[in-house]
């Protein structure tokens, strides 16, 4: 049935290798830009909404999942132009939740292409990691049938170990489902005494999203001229800078990055002093608060009357907040190491249901 998508899969394999892990060769006026731009201010971390392949298919005359190979391809793309300016996190939203209500057919398609691609990224292990790139897995994944879940555990283990470049997959994602899980997350936390209710703070919200360990999106790009977020990103993208560019996901290329950079670049005094004002007010009312727990809990455990509030109270209870904090980040991150290994570990019929 999916003939067509994996015997392409196979005929494009030594190409792929071209353009996930070989350095393109830039033109004079091209090698200009990207030196003019990268003496500026860069982001640390690109978000992409990689909208209009069925669009894409549509105005070429080709096939929906020929066009869905091409979008993949041009994620390696992507990668090289980041190594390019220096930037080391980018995401991308390849699946979301809401993708799940399309056709029986599209979804086949779409799966074969994940775990085609996915197998052979794992297939090149060592290729990943001379580059440095690891590979991270955002959102549900338990969601996709378990041969594709695995497949995903094994290739986000095995770079675990690579520091120079973080490409952070969302599949099975939506913004609103990560802050459920974030909250969850909290909840059982507080359940188990791992965590108190006054311990909870932005902060650790963000720490226990599935981007918790990747830095706030500074640049988030959405191709096909649609303007809107598609609930990708909401908290992560707070004080980002947004591009919407008129063009379909296959069709992205080097100047349309080029443009979305320097827009960046002439947004970026604004939108860091919009984040520093902010990371001051909450670190004042952070202080606040954190000065009436500890008084609250001196004057608890005290149990007198007249009970005075001191410094040395509030930086206790402040030190204790975050050893708490500190440990259950860790906690939740050593959870997600084992999920993976376990969904890594299972035994399961290749190309299975």
């Amino acid at each position: 049935q999916h003939y067509f998508i994996q015997s392409n899969l196979r005929a494009m394999a030594e190409e792929e290798e071209d353009q996930w892990f070989k350095r393109a060769e830039y033109s004079w006026l091209q090698s200009f830009f990207i030196k003019c731009i990268t003496s500026g201010k860069l982001p640390e971390h690109v978000g992409f909404i990689m909208d209009g392949n069925r669009r894409y298919a549509k105005a070429n005359s080709i096939s929906r999942a020929e066009s869905y190979v091409m979008g993949f391809e041009k994620i390696g793309e992507i990668l090289d132009y980041c190594e390019t300016f220096h930037i080391k996190n980018v995401s991308v939203y390849a699946f979301s939740i809401e993708n799940f209500k399309r056709s029986d057919e599209e979804q086949a398609e779409l799966f074969t292409l994940m775990f085609e691609k996915t197998r052979h990224l794992l297939t090149r292990a060592d290729k990943l990691a001379e580059k440095g790139i690891r590979v991270k897995v955002s959102g549900n994944t338990t969601l996709f049938p378990p041969h594709i879940t695995q497949t995903l555990a094994e290739l986000e283990l095995k770079t675990a170990q690579n520091s120079e470049f973080c490409l952070n997959l969302c599949l099975g994602y939506t913004a609103r489902d990560e802050m459920t899980h974030a909250v969850r997350c909290m909840s059982e936390g507080v359940a188990a005494g791992k965590l108190r209710v006054t311990d909870i703070n932005e902060a650790l919200f963000g720490e226990c999203l599935y981007t918790g360990e990747l830095p706030p999106v500074d640049l988030l790009v959405r191709t096909s001229g649609v303007v809107r977020l598609s609930d990708y990103m909401i908290w992560q993208a707070n004080f980002a800078a947004l591009q919407f560019v008129k063009v379909f996901w296959p069709d992205f290329g080097f100047w349309h990055f080029v443009g979305a950079l320097l827009d960046y670049q002439r947004q970026e005094g604004v939108l860091k002093e919009h984040k520093d004002t902010y990371r001051s007010f909450l670190e004042g009312m952070g202080r606040s608060e954190q000065a009436a727990v500890g008084h609250t809990e001196h004057c608890t455990l005290d149990s007198h009357e007249g009970c005075v509030w001191n410094e040395e109270v509030t930086q206790a209870s402040v030190r204790g907040s975050e050893r708490r904090r500190e440990g259950f980040v860790e906690e939740v991150r050593r959870g997600r190491r084992e999920q993976l290994q376990a969904l890594a570990a299972r035994e399961l019929v290749v190309g299975g249901d």
